[in-house]
């Protein structure tokens, strides 16, 4: 007789049968969090700081004033999307080139905004918008 035949064995834990793949899945989970934290956020940044950026601001307040913008996308017109392009500013001068999804009451559209600071002082080369809808290009003739 064995010493062990009348005593009852407990079984294994959870953890104890399953270690060896817990415990790569759970550190692959936690590194992979956090890396689509990091990105996510710094996507975020960006996307944030360039539709704040004072020339994209002063731009879409253009967009808004022109009439025929406005019969094709409607009223309150403003960015809805991600930015696309390359914004370069130091001190009171600076670069734009980006392309901006726009939206208003109506319909949706993309703009083109391109600018160069001077002295603190946008001042816009080219600003228009396609509307998605019908794909007409509208220029938004220079009165800024």
């Amino acid at each position: 007789m064995t010493d062990f035949d009348n005593e009852l064995v407990k079984p294994k834990s959870w953890f104890n049968r399953n270690w060896k793949w817990a415990v790569p899945l759970g550190c692959l989970s936690t590194i992979g969090l956090f890396f689509v934290l990091l990105f996510g956020g710094l996507f975020f940044g960006v996307s944030k700081m360039m539709s704040s950026n004072d020339g994209t601001t002063q731009a879409v307040s253009i967009i808004n004033q022109d009439q025929n913008v406005k019969e094709k996308l409607g009223e309150n017109i403003e960015t809805d999307g991600i930015f696309s392009g390359n914004i370069s500013t130091s001190n009171n001068t600076g670069e734009m080139n980006i392309s901006v999804p726009v939206k208003g009451s109506k319909g949706t559209g993309t703009a083109i905004i391109i600018a160069e600071k001077e002295f603190g002082k946008w001042n816009y080369e080219k600003i228009a918008v396609q509307i998605d809808e019908t794909g007409e290009v509208i220029q938004i003739q220079k009165q800024y």
